[in-house]
């Protein structure tokens, strides 16, 4: 009996250690699958979360090149819009001077004789700027129905001769071809903000 229950123990001792070396084999196997199942998960939320995080660089980076390049547009704009207004002051500077020579002289008063034989007109009224006003009335005295009057309007040279009536006005001064000329830069120049 000793012998059968030795044995009896020994088989219980036997099949407790495989039941147990199984279980062992099993926890071990499912330790490994939560860990594997788990170290994916973490691997595919990192993954994730780096390509947001480099969407958002990519993102910052462009932003920050769109900036760097409206700056940059922004200033030469800036810079040309300097440029233009200096060179059109250097012109309305340079008529100035050219207005106070014998040859503005010479031709508007040919052009004020060609526009009164073109229109036909005899009296009416020729608007000047400040220093031409003497000049042109005592040239156009062959005009007795024509008044030469100062105008603030005109700051550079030229005239406006208005009909009596006031029903026609033709304009013919250096401020009006200088703003349109710069209009004219502006509106072909292609180069927008």
């Amino acid at each position: 009996m000793e012998k059968l229950a030795l044995k009896l123990v020994n088989d219980i001792e036997n099949k407790a250690q495989e039941q147990l070396r199984l279980l062992e084999q099993n926890f071990h196997a499912q330790r490994e699958s939560t860990i594997h199942h788990y170290y994916q998960e973490a691997v595919e939320e990192s993954n994730l979360y780096i390509e947001q995080e480099l969407a958002e660089l990519k993102n910052n980076v462009r932003q920050s090149e769109t900036q760097f390049k409206w700056k940059v547009k922004k200033n030469l704009f800036i810079r040309r819009e300097e440029l233009v207004e200096g060179l059109f002051e250097k012109l309305r500077n340079k008529l100035i001077e050219y207005s106070k020579t014998e040859a503005y002289q010479k031709r508007f008063l040919d052009l004020i004789n060609q526009t009164l034989k073109a229109e036909n007109l005899t009296d009416g009224v020729l608007f000047t700027k400040e220093g031409d006003c003497e000049f042109f009335a005592k040239a156009l005295t062959s005009y007795p129905n024509l008044k030469v009057e100062c105008s603030g309007l005109i700051e550079v040279g030229g005239f406006i001769l208005q009909e009596s009536n006031g029903k026609m006005a033709i304009e013919m001064t250096l401020d009006h071809q200088l703003k349109v000329q710069k209009e004219w830069f502006f509106a072909h120049s292609e180069l927008h903000f």
